[in-house]
């Protein structure tokens, strides 16, 4: 099994969402077949028919198609000693809501597919389940600063806003994946929600709820949800997200892309 980053966990913010879950369960190793199955019902997932999520080694599963499965029996293929998985069945439990309205999405855009052509929304909902990042914002010109790319005035001009008027919560599991070794040119699939200015002095359990119910019912009307519509975000440049956030590293276009420039026809 891989070792167990405990210090990781409970000190980077990459993984601040994981935080209550991780504490209520106690773990101290890499968790195994029966970890999963032991789950206490307090943080046992359900689908949105009501079955209990359970998360099975693929090897005892049958060939149903992914999320079919998930919707008909609650069972989500987790593969044994692999972190891609392990985050997946973490992220079903930090938030139930959104994880159970993604499989809803899939099932519904699955329904109106015909002859096997994927929509552009579940490409969109697959986007946000491997790599979105949640932001919590407070503020209509930090806002407008994401969308435009204006990242100077998001991670610089406006540092001392992260954590009072805006904040970042990872969702996706294979972004989760990365911030156990985190690399130049990360970048996150952004869900936008505006909160009032006092919604940051919530617990963090409380805040992980709002965002849960919040994320499950704009799922719920995503019939024209499109990968266009998660803004890119470059994570490293959250403050305290990165250990070298000098005016060089900004300043590198690479990673801090700015804005295409839109070109109108003639």
């Amino acid at each position: 099994m891989p070792p167990w980053p405990h210090t990781l966990f409970s000190t980077s913010p990459w993984f601040l969402p994981l935080r209550p879950c991780l504490q209520e369960l106690g773990w101290h190793s890499f968790p195994d077949a029966a970890s999963w199955q032991a789950l206490p019902d307090t943080l046992r997932p359900r689908t949105r028919s009501g079955l209990p999520v359970q998360f099975i080694a693929p090897a005892l599963l049958d060939a149903q198609a992914y999320e079919l499965r998930i919707a008909t029996r609650g069972e989500v293929a987790t593969r044994p000693a692999n972190w891609h998985d392990a985050f997946n069945a973490l992220s079903w439990l930090v938030w139930p809501q959104s994880k159970a309205a993604l499989n809803a999405l899939h099932l519904r855009e699955m329904a109106r597919e015909s002859q096997g052509q994927r929509g552009r929304s579940r490409d969109a909902a697959t986007l946000f389940d491997e790599s979105g990042l949640v932001l919590a914002c407070a503020d209509a010109r930090l806002q407008a600063a994401l969308f435009d790319h204006d990242w100077t005035t998001l991670f610089q001009t406006r540092a001392a806003s992260w954590g009072e008027q805006i904040a970042a919560f990872s969702f996706g599991h294979a972004l989760q994946e990365k911030g156990l070794a985190p690399f130049i040119g990360i970048v996150g699939k952004v869900m936008l929600v505006e909160v009032a200015p006092d919604w940051f002095q919530l617990p963090l359990e409380a805040q992980l709820h709002d965002l849960d119910q919040q994320l499950a019912a704009r799922l719920d009307q995503a019939e024209a949800l499109d990968p266009r519509s998660l803004p890119p975000l470059p994570v490293l440049g959250i403050p305290g997200w990165w250990p070298q956030q000098d005016a060089a590293f900004y300043a590198d276009t690479r990673h801090f892309r700015p804005r295409r420039p839109v070109v109108h026809p003639g």
